[in-house]
C-alpha cells in the first residue's frame, strides 16, 4: 500500500477513535442534558425569589449569566417552591434559557447547601465549555459521597457522560451498598446505567447476583443496559466473566443481534482497558465464537476498531477469506477493519488518542 494511503487511513482511524466512544463509553447511549450542559448552553442564567407583593410570579435577584435586566420569567411559583422560599430568605431558583433568546427553563432549587456547588460550576464553566472535560468529571467526582441527595445525583449525572476509561482510572468515592439500593429508583432509572458501572467498579461481591439478574433480563428484552451489566460482572469477577458471558450468550441464538453487539462492546472496552491477562482472554473467547457464529464478525469489527483494539485482526480476516459472510456490509465492515489494523501496523508508534504521555509511555 503507498504511504500516502496508510496515513490518509491511520487518520481516519485516529477520527474515529476521537468520536467512537459516548457517554459512559458506549456508543448507542445518550444521557439527558445535565445542569452544566444547560448552563454551558445558556448565555443568560440568573436567580430568582418570588416577586414582592406576588408571591406567585418569580422576579431575577442575581445573574449567574448575562444581567437581571429586563429579564421576565413566565414561569409561576408552584406551591411546593413557594413554601420552601418563604422558609428559606436566602433560598433561591435558578433559571436558564438556550442561548440567548430561547425560553427560560427552571433549573435547580439552591440553597445553602447547593450554592457552593453552584459556584464552583460557575467559576470552571469557560473551561469545561471548551472542552476541558477531565476537570469537569474530577470536579464532580469529588461530590459522588455527599450526604445531600441532590449533590450527589448531579454528580451521578455528570460522570453518567464520562468515558468508562476514566471511571477504571480514578478512585471513585462510592457507598455500593447505597448504590444498589438506588439501582431500580423508578425516579432515577436514567441514573441506573452509570449505577451499574460503579458497582463493578466498586468490587463489592454483594452486587453480584443483582448485576447476573439485570445482564439475563436486559439481553432477553434487548435493553439498552445490557453492556453496561456486562462491563460491571466482567469488572467484578475478572477473565473468568469474559468467558462465560461469550459462552453463554454470543452463542446462543436465541438471543438478539442488537443484544450480542451491546455484550461485544462490553469485551471491547476491557480489551481497550483491561490488563494483559484480561485482553488476551477477551480475544481467545471471541474468537472463538466466531467458530460456531461467524455472523457475528462485523460486530466485532464495529465495537473493536472504534476502540482501536485490533487482536482479531488475523481471526476476522480468515472469515472474510473463507467466505463466511453472506452480507456485503458484513464484509466490508470487516474488511475496513483489517485494513485498518494493518494501515496502524505500517505506521510506527501510532498516536493513542485520549491518552496522556505518561499513561502511553507505561
Amino acid at each position: 500500500m503507498p504511504r500516502f494511503n496508510q496515513l490518509s487511513l491511520v487518520a481516519a482511524v485516529l477520527a474515529a477513535a476521537a468520536t467512537g466512544a459516548a457517554a459512559c463509553g458506549f456508543h448507542n447511549y445518550n444521557p439527558k442534558p445535565s445542569m452544566v450542559d444547560l448552563l454551558i448552553n445558556s448565555e443568560h442564567a440568573v436567580l430568582a425569589r418570588p416577586t414582592a407583593g406576588n408571591p406567585f410570579r418569580y422576579t431575577a435577584v442575581e445573574a449567574v449569566a448575562g444581567s437581571t435586566y429586563g429579564v421576565e420569567l413566565p414561569q409561576l411559583v408552584d406551591t411546593a417552591s413557594r413554601r420552601r422560599l418563604a422558609a428559606d430568605a436566602n433560598a433561591t431558583v435558578l433559571f436558564a434559557r438556550e442561548g440567548s433568546y430561547g425560553p427560560w427553563q427552571k433549573v435547580s432549587y439552591i440553597d445553602a447547601t447547593m450554592r457552593p456547588v453552584l459556584d464552583k460550576m460557575v467559576a470552571r464553566l469557560p473551561a469545561w465549555a471548551d472542552g476541558d472535560d477531565l476537570d469537569r468529571f474530577r470536579t464532580f467526582m469529588t461530590y459522588l459521597d455527599h450526604p445531600d441527595v441532590r449533590v450527589h445525583t448531579l454528580a451521578l449525572t455528570e460522570l453518567d457522560r464520562a468515558d468508562y476509561g476514566f471511571l477504571v482510572s480514578h478512585k471513585l468515592p462510592l457507598d455500593p451498598v447505597a448504590t444498589l439500593a438506588r439501582l431500580d429508583d423508578p425516579a432515577q432509572l436514567d441514573l441506573r446505567a452509570i449505577r451499574v458501572l460503579l458497582l463493578g467498579l466498586s468490587g463489592w461481591q454483594g452486587a453480584q447476583e443483582r448485576l447476573e439478574r439485570g445482564l439475563a433480563y436486559s439481553v432477553q428484552y434487548e435493553n439498552a443496559l445490557a453492556g453496561a451489566y456486562a462491563t460491571a460482572l466482567i469488572e467484578l469477577d475478572g477473565p473468568d466473566r469474559a468467558v462465560s458471558v461469550a459462552q453463554r450468550y454470543l452463542t446462543d441464538p436465541a438471543v438478539h443481534y442488537a443484544s450480542k453487539e451491546a455484550l461485544i462492546e462490553a469485551m471491547a472496552i476491557h480489551s481497550e482497558y483491561g490488563e494483559t491477562d484480561m485482553r488476551e482472554t477477551v480475544s481467545l473467547a471471541l474468537a472463538e465464537v466466531l467458530q460456531q457464529r461467524p455472523e457475528l464478525a462485523s460486530a466485532m469489527a464495529r465495537q473493536l476498531g472504534a476502540r482501536g483494539v485490533w487482536t482479531l485482526r488475523d481471526t476476522l480476516s480468515d472469515v472474510v477469506r473463507q467466505r463466511q459472510l453472506t452480507s456485503m456490509l458484513d464484509v466490508l465492515a470487516v474488511s475496513q477493519y483489517v485494513a485498518m489494523a494493518d494501515g496502524l501496523a505500517a505506521v510506527p508508534n501510532p498516536v493513542r488518542i485520549g491518552v496522556s504521555d505518561e499513561e502511553a509511555s507505561n
